[in-house]
């Protein structure tokens, strides 16, 4: 189940420049004597990752890269980050923590767009790459081909999350730490589950459409992890039958789902929450006459992306959706708490602000 904001389809062009720079650092690793795979020790162990492979590890590991927000965020909470050899957290998160982190901002980046520098990385002598198991499996054998292993990682729904948690706890020998995030990702979900029941009695879930990051048209389906967040802050998503992610559907189809409440996708706004009032189309639908429209909150990184952290998503989704079950909730507080614990700054720390 793909979810949140998976990169965009690459082009034949950018497979093309990918395998290029494979090549070329493949070729020149070999030409410098200095091997594809960084020096094994005697001692190894044999771990299966969540698509089922097989992938032998050193004994002990002290140099990680996460090529992806979801591998990168949790290494942070795993308190691994010292072990990074790259960046594994991207875009505005990224721009946001090398702002407070000075190690953070010092570490080099590997991927570029959709682009992967295996060279550089080869030479930054990774022990293991974590990689998210549903995006392009071609950069699971890109890395493998140059005698990293790759370890995939899953994280479309919660427990997937979870299971990512702790098979990378286990790969570095921290399993406590593992638990202790799942521990308190579960809490929240918990808290909101009880509030909820104890508040909504015999009344219908609120129906709601996820739109982003394309356009209104592009709709989170029943596959994404927007779903769940959905589902589990007492809400239903009236795309759960389309089929795909991010599909696109009608102007008519959204008409004839009439939501009650429509939220826009981390997307920082880019659609625009007054075009999206002024659209005809879009006239007798009830969340537009009632002007229930929501961008999901966070200036510096995704609250609806695959990672426990989108638990924050789901307290802010129940919170915005039955206000008066919440009116306690200092969601910023929140937020500053479980930044501070598992990113190592507090939200507001980072230039985090909400809506």
């Amino acid at each position: 189940m793909r979810c949140l904001y998976p990169a965009p389809p690459k082009s034949p062009g950018i497979r093309m420049f990918s395998k290029m720079i494979f090549t070329g650092g493949l070729v020149l690793a070999i030409a410098m004597g200095c091997g594809t795979s960084p020096p094994q020790s005697d001692h190894s162990r044999m771990v299966t990752d969540q698509l089922g492979r097989k992938v032998r590890l050193p004994a002990r590991i002290t140099k990680i890269a996460a090529l992806h927000h979801f591998g990168g965020k949790i290494t942070y909470a795993l308190k691994q980050d010292p072990f990074l050899v790259e960046k594994s957290i991207y875009g505005k998160e990224a721009l946001a923590l090398a702002k407070v982190d000075k190690l953070f901002a010092k570490l080099p980046e590997s991927i570029q767009g959709h682009a992967h520098n295996v060279e550089g990385l080869i030479s930054r002598g990774p022990q293991v790459v974590f990689l998210y198991a549903s995006g392009d499996q071609g950069e699971i054998d890109l890395y493998t081909r140059a005698g990293i292993p790759v370890i995939g990682v899953k994280g479309e729904t919660f427990e997937q999350s979870y299971g990512a948690v702790r098979l990378m706890a286990k790969v570095l020998q921290c399993q406590e730490k593992g638990e202790n995030y799942i521990r308190a990702c579960k809490d929240l979900l918990k808290m909101v589950a009880q509030r909820i029941h104890q508040g909504r009695t015999g009344k219908a879930p609120v129906r709601v459409l996820f739109t982003g990051p394309k356009s209104i048209y592009s709709v989170a389906t029943g596959h994404m992890l927007q779903t769940e967040i959905l589902e589990s802050a007492g809400a239903v998503n009236v795309a759960k039958g389309v089929k795909g992610f991010w599909a696109d559907v009608s102007p008519e189809q959204i008409a004839a789902w009439d939501p009650e409440v429509i939220f826009m996708g981390s997307t920082f706004n880019t659609l625009g929450k007054d075009q999206i009032l002024a659209n005809p189309h879009f006239s007798t639908v009830t969340a537009i006459k009632t002007r229930q429209i929501y961008t999901f909150p966070s200036n510096i990184g995704w609250w609806d992306y695959p990672a426990p952290h989108a638990v924050l998503g789901v307290v802010w989704s129940a919170k915005t959706l039955y206000p008066n079950l919440f009116e306690d909730v200092d969601i910023l507080a929140l937020a500053n708490t479980f930044y501070k614990n598992f990113l190592g700054h507090s939200f507001e720390e980072m230039g985090g602000k909400l809506p």
